[in-house]
């Protein structure tokens, strides 16, 4: 087994914004180096006073250098069929990868990190930093913080892990093509504790805080996804260099684990869980009571601080609920307002020619009671976890009520006899919706209660 050793000197940090300076390659067989590419590369792009006062590589050096494009053919048959190893491989290899791509050369490789290599082999050292672990274990580096300077200094280091790996750490890796793709600062016994089920994992910084909430049918498998691939934009790697630990909740069914993804989300506002429109629905009918104590209903565009009788998806089905309770209870048609895209001004109302607040009052009040009568409530019996569990989700008044696990041991008679106080929850229209699609699709787990209508 051969392996290319490499480092590189860039003009930023992430890949997608910035290009490679200059570029050192060193073949190495395990024992010995077999081949040695060094180049200057001409980025294009003026480099930043910062990094020029770092790598001493100037806008003047790089001028007459060759551009990625020239050495592309040279360094794509350098790398093709060896293992890439680097300090700190992920950075490396997304810069290497996106100019080989704008280059028209498509190229994966396996990869071995000295960083996480030397955590296991040489464990308990200050710093896993290049220049700190190579002095605190004796190897010099020569011009630090250039390409041939640092890979050279990778070299020895990863001769010195190949002596010092009596456990086979390092051919364990490799067969463990997962594994080397983690970034070095997320803790990897978090990821191996993953399951390959069902579930919601949570990624947290340093501190513990959750700062992502996602779902999973296979919570391994979707976890690595969020670190494989080439996507190297900045806010990319600003969310993967803040995750530092992974935890999960198996869930057993793919509702449970949406649902349960809503509760947490709901319960920690992760900073990357940005995607919160779905939560909310799109219309509602809402109640209010006029200055002249009449209670008014409006089909409007969803206001979460508004009194909603009911929400919708869509204008029409509100509309049409309306046009039912106004036809069914005489309700008057100048205190009702429907949607219209129109938005056309309302009439000034001319109090005298209205019923008294009292009689229109209890009309609305008595086609309310039987919306609110109308309204779904059932339960729902699906796999649980494991073989000795099932999970329930309570709906009560077309809202989500309650959801979780009980034993299959357990008679259950009524919702009462399952129902922890743990597992109640805020539901939101997005749940509620995803529940109701959901028993579209099975009806036969829903068991329905018509023997109580709930109205508390």
């Amino acid at each position: 087994m051969e392996y290319a050793i490499v480092d590189i000197e860039t003009t930023g940090s992430y890949a997608a914004g910035n290009k490679i300076t200059e570029i050192a390659i060193v073949i190495h067989n395990g024992t010995h180096i077999l081949e040695k590419f060094q180049s200057l590369i001409n980025p294009n792009t003026s480099i930043p006073f910062h990094i020029q006062a770092l790598t001493g590589i100037t806008n003047e050096m790089v001028e007459d250098a060759p551009t990625f494009k020239d050495i592309a053919s040279t360094v794509h048959n350098l790398l093709h069929k060896r293992v890439f190893v680097a300090h700190n491989v992920n950075f490396d290899y997304s810069f290497i990868v996106e100019e080989l791509k704008n280059a028209g050369f498509s190229w994966r490789a396996p990869k071995l990190c000295t960083v996480r290599l030397s955590r296991k082999i040489i464990p308990n050292q200050s710093s896993y930093s290049l220049g700190k672990l190579c002095q605190n274990i004796g190897i010099q580096i020569h011009d630090r913080h250039r390409a041939m300077g640092d890979a050279e200094a990778t070299v020895t280091l990863f001769e010195k892990l190949v002596q010092e790996d009596k456990e086979n750490i390092i051919e364990s890796t490799l067969k463990k093509t997962k594994e080397h793709r983690l970034p070095t600062h997320i803790n990897e016994d978090d990821f191996l504790r993953l399951p390959e089920t069902t579930g919601v994992y949570l990624f947290q910084n340093a501190s513990g805080k959750i700062i992502y909430v996602g779902k999973a049918i296979n919570l391994r498998k979707r976890v690595l996804s969020h670190f494989t691939g080439t996507n190297g934009t900045q806010k990319r790697q600003a969310f993967i260099n803040e995750i530092h630990h992974i935890d999960f909740l198996e869930t057993g069914t793919e509702l449970m684990s949406l649902l349960t993804e809503c509760k947490l989300i709901k319960q920690h506002w992760p900073t990357h869980n940005r995607a919160l429109k779905k939560y909310e629905p799109k219309f509602s009918l809402i109640q209010y009571t006029d200055q002249n104590d009449y209670i008014r209903l409006v089909v409007s565009p969803y206001d979460k601080h508004a009194n909603a009788v009911q929400h919708f998806e869509r204008p029409y089905e509100a509309n049409q609920l309306l046009l039912h309770l106004m036809e069914e209870f005489d309700l008057n048609n100048k205190l009702c307002y429907f949607y219209s895209v129109n938005n056309e001004p309302k009439p000034k109302l001319d109090y005298s020619i209205l019923p008294s607040p009292t009689d229109h009052n209890q009309k609305v009040e008595i086609a309310l009671e039987k919306v609110k009568m109308e309204s779904q409530s059932f339960l729902v019996i699906d796999q649980g976890r494991h073989l000795d569990e099932k999970s329930y989700i309570l709906f009560k008044n077309n809202n989500l009520y309650a959801f979780g696990y009980f034993d299959t041991d357990q008679q259950v008679m009524d919702y009462d006899d399952v129902i922890k106080e743990d597992d109640k929850c805020i539901s939101n229209y997005y749940m509620n919706s995803l529940v109701l699609q959901y028993i579209e699709r099975f009806p036969s787990i829903v068991k329905r209660l018509v023997q109580k209508v709930f109205l508390d």
